[in-house]
């Protein structure tokens, strides 16, 4: 907010307000970044560097030389693959890596901590990770 209520200058209530909606909103983001650093860093072919103060993670994923053949052989890059069958899955849009500019034979996605309530994020988080156990387990 480019000018936040100070105490003096608004009525106390509203004061108070500010900084409890400001705590939670904080507070929600901090716990889903660690949910998300966590969860990552747990699973299967997985790395994520903690997140410090941004909006979205950005996990490396290893693939197997059987899932990069073959997705080669529908001419697209692993990560995007990987995304598209966990939208069609699961229904968990995330944005693969390839599109930027991720370093040669590295690859990522992107996905946002804002899900809210944090419950939710951790509903999907388990799905993500049941998906990403059976993706690995094709290859």
């Amino acid at each position: 907010m480019v000018n936040p209520p100070t105490k003096g200058r608004e009525s106390d209530e509203c004061f108070e307000l500010y900084n409890k909606e400001r705590s939670y909103i904080e507070n929600g983001m901090k716990e889903r970044a660690r949910m998300l650093t966590e969860t990552f860093n747990g699973m299967t072919n997985f790395s994520c560097n903690e997140i410090e103060g941004a909006m979205y993670a950005f996990p490396r994923i290893r693939f197997s030389d059987r899932a990069i053949a073959r997705a080669k052989e529908m001419a697209v890059a692993p990560d995007f693959m990987y995304c598209m069958d966990l939208l069609n899955t699961t229904g968990i849009m995330v944005v693969p890596g390839s599109g930027f500019g991720q370093e040669d034979d590295t690859w990522h996605f992107r996905i946002t901590n804002l899900i809210t309530p944090t419950e939710e994020m951790a509903e999907t988080l388990q799905r993500l990770k049941v998906f990403n156990e059976e993706f690995h387990s094709r290859f």
